[in-house]
């Protein structure tokens, strides 16, 4: 019983020391605590570095790509200026020809020979008039008719050479129309005659395209009309190969069947490309010149606005350089602002701006999370 009131009462007497101990050791935790957060608050992350520059004057051209399909440049309908039985055929579809080479021969002799009874008839005409002429002549030297009954006479022997020479151009003409020629030099596209067939000036005998160019054809909508003009420059496409191409002509109303506008170009060196095959046609469909501008990348979005970046340098600090803290040698202390402009066009590479900024205007270009109203950051030197 004794011994069990003097370990209480020992235990009592040490609890004060005890209390002390802990709050002793409390009192250090706070301040080691103290010494090295304070230590924590002044060591200061490096400022995030960002490059910047002046939005620049340039060009700027979106391209679009359509489906064209190549044509023959010049077509010829090959129409016979006789009627008759075709009698030899000489070219087939795919031929290459020569201008003036035969394409068919026209049993045309019944035309020939009616012009050439009429040729006869004029021949006689001519005669006598010659005749009666020259005796008129005599007549008029002896004073035996007037000089006005001469006049008559040599009138109606003009007329009769005129009518000779119409005549004689008549048969020429039928001689000539019994052989078709081809009008220039270039490919058959198609032939449709056949050896003992009817030919005549209501039909055609063949199709030839002509040597040189070749045609592209092209369906626009109407929002891409305005990219075409005669003369705007193409560019062809085929299995690897480039070609270039220029517009010749534009129509101003649609297909009844398509509702496209039909778009023709030609374009040389593409002998290699069958008529009919489909190309692609690569054209600029709109374009900005000397625009103010930006490198895409530097232009942002936020809930439909559109915005850069900009830099104030904060001059009271520029000669601090590298000394101050988070600021590397030679960059310069800078605060962000946050503009919001107003764009045109845009290519890959850059961005039309209207209006917001000028060309005076100092643009980050590069990204970092630490952009924001008011930040302050570490400018590189502009280039």
């Amino acid at each position: 019983m004794d011994n069990n009131n003097e370990k209480t009462a020992t235990k009592k007497k040490l609890s004060p020391r005890v209390i002390l101990a802990a709050a002793g050791i409390v009192l250090l935790l706070l301040v080691l605590f103290r010494i090295f957060g304070t230590k924590e608050k002044i060591v200061t992350d490096p400022l995030s570095t960002v490059s910047v520059g002046h939005p620049e004057y340039s060009d700027i051209s979106n391209e679009t790509s359509l489906i064209g399909t190549v044509m023959p440049g010049d077509v010829y309908y090959v129409i016979p200026k006789a009627s008759g039985e075709i009698t030899e055929i000489f070219v087939a579809t795919g031929d290459k020809v020569k201008a003036g080479d035969p394409v068919c021969t026209i049993d045309n002799s019944k035309a020939v020979d009616s012009a050439a009874i009429s040729l006869k008839s004029a021949q006689d005409a001519v005669a006598l008039a010659r005749t009666n002429m020259d005796r008129m002549a005599a007549l008029l030297q002896t004073g035996d008719i007037s000089k006005q009954a001469y006049e008559s006479t040599k009138n109606g022997y003009d007329q009769a050479v005129a009518a000779l020479e119409g005549a004689q151009l008549q048969y020429d003409t039928q001689v000539e129309f019994s052989t078709v020629t081809a009008p220039v030099d270039g490919k058959v596209e198609s032939v449709n005659m056949s050896i003992n067939g009817l030919a005549s000036p209501q039909s055609q005998v063949c199709v030839i395209s002509s040597d040189g160019e070749n045609k592209i054809t092209i369906n626009v909508t109407d929002r891409l009309l305005g990219a075409f003009l005669k003369g705007t420059e193409l560019k062809v496409t085929k299995q690897g190969s480039e070609y270039a191409a220029k517009v010749t002509s534009v129509s101003s109303l649609p297909s009844s069947t398509t509702g496209l506008y039909p778009v023709e170009a030609v374009f040389t060196e593409a002998n290699s490309i069958p008529n009919g095959s489909s190309i692609k046609v690569t054209f600029v469909s709109e374009s900005s010149e000397h625009a103010l501008s930006l490198d895409t990348d530097a232009v942002q979005y936020d809930g439909g606005s559109t915005y850069v970046y900009t830099i104030s340098y904060n001059d009271e600090n520029d000669d601090l350089g590298g000394k101050n803290a988070g600021i590397s040698e030679n960059n310069r202390l800078g605060t962000v602002h946050k503009v919001e402009v107003e764009t045109g066009m845009s290519d890959n590479n850059r961005t039309e701006i209207l209006n917001g900024i000028d060309e005076n205007s100092l643009v980050i270009m590069s990204w970092t999370s630490q952009l924001y109203e008011g930040a302050q950051v570490q400018v590189l030197p502009e280039e």
